[in-house]
């Protein structure tokens, strides 16, 4: 089933080393030099010639949005930094097929995007360069990567990829709390709880103006229920899980079928957003007081900016994050894939061949991994300009606001709190809150689909809609997993995800 979670695949890449050595070449003396001679010498450009920057092409997926390169100040930076002149790239629009032309044309870029996917296919058709044995040349990764992280871009034992590192749980239920103040509901623990307070919400007028127009909960899809399913033990439709060393697929386990059955008495009840499966934008509904509760990540309700948007329209509002919810399946807030990858790049095995360009990209590569100006300068700009140091740490100036696109240059991501803590400084307690959550492990991104499966994601994903609106009994779910074993050949998915998760030491 298709995945419904956030995140955009973007991979930056730039190249790096420092500046290289000069040398000189002299001339046959025929007399002594005066003073004056020896010091033009010394001074002379061709005593002492520079080597010209080293060049190689990057191609990534993004967004866009950066500056032109020759005017973007953290490129700029980078290039002055490390003596080297990157084709910069970003594919914003079908960037597989352009990708695809230029490998198949024999002319692939030094550096490239790749994902779970491709990665596979460019490494069977010998188009990646192998990275284990340039490991040396990465210290900085070596000390900051994990074994998940490595494991993220190997195929068949071999490391063809480096994943940018992931950010940190984001996401928990935000709740109104002036109207719980307002109808003397104390804070729900309990699934339980929760449902009562969400049809107080709905039916006990909490925002005063006479009108029975707010609801409980609104979100995005099945998203919005996340923290719900855990309450009950399991993760999302559509994740593998490790349980007893065993893999299970979240779909067909039991406990979905109990957690299904609670979302349905909920939706059942009136205190779901009608239009929660379709929503585009559900904070705005929040912001306007439609409902009380939402499951999002703190960046979209808890900034100042967004503080300030959401008290224009109702002053009173105070939105805080709710702790998880306890259910009979234990106390979790969603789910956290351990595989979570926002980006990975792969380097062309033609630069075998070009041993100072590779040199170039390797040193470049380590020198924007922590700790160092490399790492500094992707994270926030250039010194003096967009941040300064204070005691040590990086201290955000005015300007860092117009480096907003500088994810797509930190190829190796980031130590996340001290990033978010830096940008963030009045938020340190909601980044706290929601990274110290409890939440159930997923394996799903380690996951590829096996080859010649068929897959009908959307039958999966509809028949559980039913479920929930109750245009299809439960009654029918174990018939519903059965129809996925056999027609949708799921026994062959979990092979493959047993297998490779085994192969990565996660299932002994």
């Amino acid at each position: 089933m298709k995945r419904k979670t956030k995140g955009m695949v973007a991979l930056l890449v730039g190249a790096g080393a420092l500046v290289a050595g000069c040398s000189g070449g002299g001339t046959k003396e025929t007399a002594s030099p005066s003073p004056a001679q020896t010091a033009a010498a010394s001074a002379s450009p061709t005593a002492t010639p520079k080597k010209d920057p080293v060049k190689f092409s990057v191609f990534i997926p993004g967004s866009g949005g950066n500056p032109a390169p020759d005017k973007d100040p953290i490129l700029q930076q980078l290039n002055k930094d490390l003596n080297m002149q990157m084709d910069f790239n970003i594919g914003v629009q079908e960037y597989n097929q352009v990708l695809n032309t230029k490998i198949a044309g024999g002319t692939p870029p030094d550096v490239f995007g790749v994902v779970k996917t491709n990665i596979q296919t460019f490494a069977k058709q010998g188009v990646l360069l192998e990275l284990d044995k340039y490991l040396d040349k990465l210290p900085n990764l070596k000390k900051t990567y994990t074994d998940t992280d490595w494991n993220k871009g190997k195929v068949d034992g071999k490391l063809y990829g480096i994943a940018k590192r992931p950010d940190i749980p984001m996401t928990s239920y935000w709740i109104r709390a002036d109207w719980l103040k307002k109808l003397n509901l104390e804070t729900p623990k309990t699934v339980e709880e929760f449902k009562k307070v969400l049809q107080a919400f709905t039916e006990q007028d909490p925002d005063g103006n006479g009108k029975k127009d707010t609801f409980g909960l609104t979100g995005a899809d099945l998203p919005a229920f996340s923290a719900l399913f855990t309450a009950f033990g399991v993760a999302d439709p559509g994740h593998y899980m490790i349980r007893d060393n065993k893999v299970v697929y979240s779909t067909t386990d039991p406990a979905t079928k109990q957690a299904l059955t609670y979302i349905a008495d909920l939706i059942a009840s009136g205190a779901v957003d009608p239009e929660i499966m379709t929503n585009k934008n559900p904070i705005e509904k929040a912001f306007k007081g439609q409902a009380g509760v939402i499951y999002i990540g703190w960046p979209s309700i808890a900034t100042d900016a967004t503080k300030e948007t959401y008290k224009k329209i109702n002053p009173n509002a105070e939105w805080v994050q709710l702790d998880a919810l306890t259910g009979p399946g234990g106390k979790y807030q969603g789910i956290w894939d351990v595989g979570r990858n926002p980006a990975m790049i792969a380097l062309s095995k033609s630069l075998e061949k070009q041993p100072e360009k590779l040199d170039k990209i390797l040193e470049y590569i380590n020198y924007i991994t922590e700790p160092g100006k490399g790492q500094l300068t992707v994270n926030y700009g250039v010194e003096g300009t967009h941040y300064k140091m204070e005691n040590g740490k990086a201290v955000a100036l005015p300007a860092m606001s117009e480096t907003a696109y500088a994810w797509q240059v930190q190829l190796t991501g980031r130590n996340e709190m001290d990033y978010l803590k830096t940008k963030f400084p009045k938020q340190e307690k909601e980044i706290d809150f929601a990274k110290n959550q409890p939440r159930i492990l997923v394996y799903s991104e380690f996951v590829p689909l096996p080859e010649q499966v068929v897959v009908d994601e959307r039958y999966e994903y509809e028949e559980l809609v039913k479920f929930l609106y109750s245009k299809r009994p439960l009654s029918d779910f174990d018939e519903y997993v059965k129809t996925l074993n056999s027609k949708f050949n799921l026994p062959a998915r979990l092979q493959q995800a047993e297998k490779t998760l085994k192969d990565l030491g996660y299932v002994k």
